[in-house]
């Protein structure tokens, strides 16, 4: 079962998130502000990581879709990137506008 609540983000605006409650009728949440914690750090460090993974192929853009799972902790919310060994939960796609420089075979 799926509850909507109200989540605040690191910069201290608010957002709405579904929240699995894995079958569990009444989990408290109510009217509570819920903070989340880890998005920050967990966005950073995936555009950092693709970054750095793409930088030698020197694409025009870079584009990049993340799918984040919202987990209850301690402290409230955490983000933690979502998937399954049969699902991806990050997809980046590169493009190039330039056209590809070709060498010339004449010049050997």
């Amino acid at each position: 079962m799926r509850e909507i609540v109200q989540v605040e983000l690191p910069d201290g605006q608010v957002a709405w998130a579904a929240i699995e409650t894995n079958g569990v009728s009444d989990v408290g949440f109510g009217a509570r502000l819920l903070p989340l914690t880890g998005l920050s750090e967990t966005l950073t460090a995936v555009a950092t990581n693709v970054r750095n993974g793409v930088r030698a192929a020197r694409p025009d853009n870079v584009s990049v879709e993340l799918g984040l799972d919202l987990e209850v902790g301690a402290q409230g919310l955490v983000a933690a990137i979502a998937g399954s060994a049969v699902k991806a939960a990050l997809k980046v796609t590169l493009t190039w506008t330039a056209p590809a420089t070709v060498p010339d075979a004449a010049a050997d």
